[in-house]
């Protein structure tokens, strides 16, 4: 439930802040006053577009700050909060900045949240019908999920869906491991070529490397023996008698001690460093057939990178995707065969989750026809038929929705033929037909509070108390916020907002407050009676607002 709602420095709003009720709330005020754009400040903080016009002039940023009432029952909301570490106690703070330089800031609970995030959570707190929505009745698309929701089919779909994407992914495979096969027996002759020719060169990864450096020793064999040669030579003619005279002086003087003990482990590495070379120098083999041989196969490794992708790591991969092109020539029958029934198992379940879906959903547009139609029927269109109607579509046409196309049909009198909602309902006729759609699902797990914009445009007379009545009826099951024109959907309210503007030190300004008693009256008067209120007008004002009563 909404609890307050606070703009600043948004359009022609200065400062507003108020505080919502439970039950029915509306709002009224005259054409121009602001209602629309208190409804856009809430739009933005459940998701929307933010733009700089929307900024007051000579301001550099706007804010819109929203409380909502936490219950236990908004499961779903909980979890979308928790997984991004935000806490709930009994609350839910929802923040908007916008500013002129485009930085603006969401925030909800105090903690940063990106826009699409905060998108998913509005849907579960606010539900806005307004005229955009009445259009939305005109798309066929959109009565799906009407009908799912009233039928409590969610699940369903949703298992449907998951079959559908399970099937079309198989689908893709099997096509491409088709095509794959088709394309690897054209090509089979010259795949096998280039497969044989990688799979002899027995390619391993670091072995041009090591060919490198023992080309390079080869190479430079001779005048690596003879250097090896001078050098023992040098370490064999050096003087070692230095560390016994040093340790005889150190007998002297304890300070050379030190340097002693340095010179004899100095003398021990260049002892090991010096059998080392030997061993080295014995081992060395000058062999000009084996550099010969390492030059063929360093030239082979180049051939090879160059045909192949430019490294041996390369080389390697294309060796492993080569003979996976070559199995699917050999083993390519079986492995379609099997994909084959893959396919054909999946396709049977998508189509027995179809079947049972579609079964379900004739049975729910039959009860959501039988209760729209008594809807309309209480809100004076009596004689008004709606329907919903079902199509079976070719497999190749089903799609995530299911195997049906699902339209609403209507007929507003006695004797003329159902047709689509697009060509026949006139404005009045859709603002009535969204109620009577929103009335039906009030009691599904949706938002706890729906927001009515301008639901009774096009309609005026006995017919507004009838949707005020209904209006009141919803909000027993949930907080309702009604925008209205008509007096006689304002008195059925429980909380009465009045949206006025007014010039304040050479500017427009917008204000709402909360009207009570004496108030309440003038104001339904000033709706009945327009520039002059009344004494007639405030009789009939008070006689309206007794019917709620």
């Amino acid at each position: 439930m909404l609890l307050s709602l606070q703009i600043q420095h948004f359009a022609i709003i200065d400062e507003l802040e108020v505080e919502f009720g439970s039950g029915l709330n509306v709002m009224t005020g005259e054409t121009g006053a602001g209602k629309t754009i208190i409804l856009q400040a809430l739009d933005l903080l459940l998701g929307a577009r933010a733009s700089n016009d929307l900024i007051r002039s000579g301001e550099t940023s706007a804010s819109v700050t929203a409380r909502f009432l936490f219950k236990k029952e908004m499961t779903e909301v909980k979890r979308l909060l928790e997984e991004v570490g935000i806490d709930i106690d009994e609350e839910i703070i929802l923040h908007r900045t916008i500013t002129t330089n485009g930085k603006g800031k969401i925030s909800i609970n105090g903690i940063p949240v990106p826009q699409q995030f905060l998108k998913s959570v509005g849907a579960y707190l606010v539900d806005i019908s307004s005229q955009h929505e009445h259009q939305l009745l005109l798309d066929p698309s959109h009565h799906v999920t009407i009908l799912d929701q009233h039928g409590n089919l969610l699940n369903d779909v949703s298992s449907y869906q998951q079959m559908f994407q399970h099937y079309h992914r198989l689908r893709h495979e099997l096509e491409t491991l088709q095509a794959r096969e088709k394309a690897a027996k054209e090509q089979y002759d010259f795949l096998l070529f280039q497969y044989q020719e990688l799979r002899d060169a027995h390619l391993k990864e670091e072995e041009e490397e090591q060919l490198e450096a023992e080309r390079n020793r080869s190479k430079h064999g001779v005048k690596l023996k003879v250097q090896m040669q001078e050098i023992l030579q040098l370490l064999g003619d050096r003087e070692t008698k230095s560390s016994s005279l040093l340790q005889q002086a150190a007998q002297f003087d304890l300070t050379l001690l030190p340097f002693s003990e340095t010179l004899v482990r100095c003398e021990t590495e260049i002892s090991e460093v010096e059998r080392d070379l030997q061993r080295y120098a014995q081992q060395m083999d000058v062999d000009p057939d084996r550099l010969e041989t390492i030059e063929d196969r360093l030239h082979l490794l180049r051939s090879l990178k160059k045909k192949h992708g430019g490294s041996i790591e390369a080389c390697l991969q294309k060796q492993k995707r080569l003979e996976e092109e070559l199995e699917l020539v050999e083993k390519g029958e079986a492995l379609t065969e099997a994909k084959e029934e893959e396919v054909a198992l999946s396709q049977k379940q998508m189509t027995g989750q179809a079947q049972l879906l579609a079964t379900k959903r004739r049975k729910a547009g039959v009860k959501l026809s039988t209760e729209i139609t008594k809807e309309l029927s209480e809100l004076g269109m009596k004689k008004a038929t709606f329907q919903v109607s079902f199509s079976a579509r070719e497999e190749k046409e089903w799609n995530l929705y299911g195997s049906e196309e699902i339209q609403f049909l209507f007929s507003p009198n006695n004797g003329e033929p159902l047709r689509p909602l697009a060509k026949i309902a006139s404005g009045g006729e859709l603002s009535r037909i969204l109620l009577a759609v929103k009335t039906i699902l009030s009691d599904r797990a949706l938002p706890s509070t729906s927001v009515f914009d301008e639901v009774d445009a096009g309609i005026g007379g006995a017919i507004a108390e009838v949707i005020g009545k209904k209006l009141r009826e919803v909000a027993k099951l949930r907080q309702v916020i009604c925008i209205t024109h008509l007096p006689q959907v304002a008195a059925w309210g429980q909380h009465h907002f009045r949206i006025a503007k007014r010039a304040l030190s050479g500017r427009t300004v917008t204000n709402m407050q909360i009207l009570e008693n004496h108030e309440r009256l003038e104001e339904i008067a000033r709706m009945l009676a327009g520039v002059e209120v009344t004494e007639i007008a405030r009789r009939h004002a008070e006689e309206l607002l007794k019917g709620p009563l």
